[in-house]
């Protein structure tokens, strides 16, 4: 009964809102919907106005129902990840979590099928990423990015132009991926394997020429990660940060001071590309992808063996590495504005070095023959004539 109260409550939200990227339900609060990352109340029927916790918690069940590892999650952790699919095919990414004694739920809507790598709008670089035969490749950025999506277009693109073995390990499986030429196996996080550490483990016992990490989350995983980059694997995973410096601190951080030397040296000689992800609301609607991309060159190697590690010692390396396929989130900002993609208040808004970008978009503006200078209208005052002493 629970499941079918849910199924028909996510029928109705997909009716009102068809194009939405999340759909809402928290207690205390109307059922609502994401569109381009702006939150939208929908009229439901039977859900008018604020969500009673009882509403809440019956659609909640519909999603936990009796399974022993959500449950535990729920007592453990205070929420739980789940994947959903709604009898009409749409699948979901679910979020269960309890807040001031109710529960709500977060549903992510999840494409039937990845997107394909160069519809996504990203650099050139990534083709390169997609030819890498072993290494460590990191997407990162915030909740909701749009990282496991690039992740899930980079392996598509992969299977579709080699013949290989690609092993994903999910939290829940998000894209189905077609074979292609090759063959993928999509495990499940509780389901088929019970952490990430254990699951890359298991699936270098798998002959797999590819691992996908959906989470580098703890130590163990990062340790594993490293671990198959360095025996002749191309590892993808995704990580909580907000930009490609902060990936490598990140990493590091998981290690212990004893640890940190051979830490530093696993991670120099296993990474290749870190790809930091944003999105910005597109002019006209929708959301474009601003990306910051670091290349492992050897100067980099050398910052991580050092110990500068930190946004500065990075960020002199990533203005200076077009040639090797960096890109900076200013560079990459202001690209989106020279092809009028985002406006000028949403990339100044959103940059990482505001008098940079601000000089990148005067030098946009000056091509175009638009005025730079966003005072106008100045005159100057003119002084009030003087009278000498016994002028007539």
């Amino acid at each position: 009964m629970a499941r079918q109260v849910l199924d028909a409550v996510v029928g109705a939200a997909l009716s009102a809102a068809p194009d939405a990227s999340d759909y809402l339900f928290l207690a205390g609060a109307p059922a609502g919907a994401l569109r381009d990352g702006a939150f939208a109340p929908l009229a439901l029927p039977g859900l008018g106005g604020p969500l009673a916790p009882a509403q809440t918690e019956a659609l909640a069940r519909g999603i936990v129902g009796a399974d022993e590892r959500l449950l535990a999650d729920l007592r453990r952790r205070g929420a739980c990840d789940a994947g959903y699919a709604h009898p009409a095919g749409t699948r979901f990414r679910v979020n269960v979590a309890r807040a001031a004694d109710s529960l709500g739920l977060v549903l992510r809507r999840l494409p039937a099928r990845p997107p394909r790598l160069d519809s996504l709008g990203l650099p050139p670089v990534f083709s390169r990423m997609a030819a890498l035969g072993e290494g460590l490749v990191l997407v990162v950025g915030a909740t909701g990015s749009g990282k496991s999506t690039t992740l899930a277009a980079l392996t598509a693109a992969i299977l579709e132009a080699r013949a290989v073995h690609a092993v994903t390990l999910e939290d829940p499986v998000e894209c189905l991926l077609d074979p292609g030429r090759g063959v993928v196996t999509q495990r499940e996080l509780g389901t088929d394997f019970p952490s990430f550490a254990d699951g890359i483990r298991s699936a270098l016992r798998q002959a797999p020429h590819v691992i996908l990490v959906g989470e580098a989350r703890d130590r163990e995983t990062v340790d594993a990660a490293l671990g198959a980059a360095e025996t002749g694997h191309l590892v993808l995973a995704t990580l909580h940060t907000t930009d490609c410096a902060g990936a490598v601190e990140r990493l590091l951080a998981f290690f212990s001071p004893a640890e940190q030397r051979l830490a530093r040296q696993r991670l120099a000689s296993s990474l290749r590309y870190v790809a930091a992800q944003r999105l910005l609301p597109r002019l006209g609607g929708g959301r474009a992808v601003s990306v910051e991309v670091l290349c492992a060159t050897l100067r980099v190697r050398d910052r991580i063996l050092s110990g500068e590690s930190d946004a500065q010692g990075f960020g002199d390396i990533l203005e200076q590495g077009a040639p090797y396929g960096m890109v900076t989130f200013d560079a990459a900002t202001a690209a989106l504005y020279a092809a009028g993609v985002v406006s000028e208040e949403t990339a100044v808004s959103r940059a990482a070095d505001r008098a940079a970008l601000s000089r990148a978009l005067d030098a946009v503006k000056a091509a175009r023959g638009e005025a730079i200078s966003t005072i106008t209208g100045l005159t100057f005052e003119q002084p009030a004539a003087t009278h000498k002493e016994g002028a007539s």
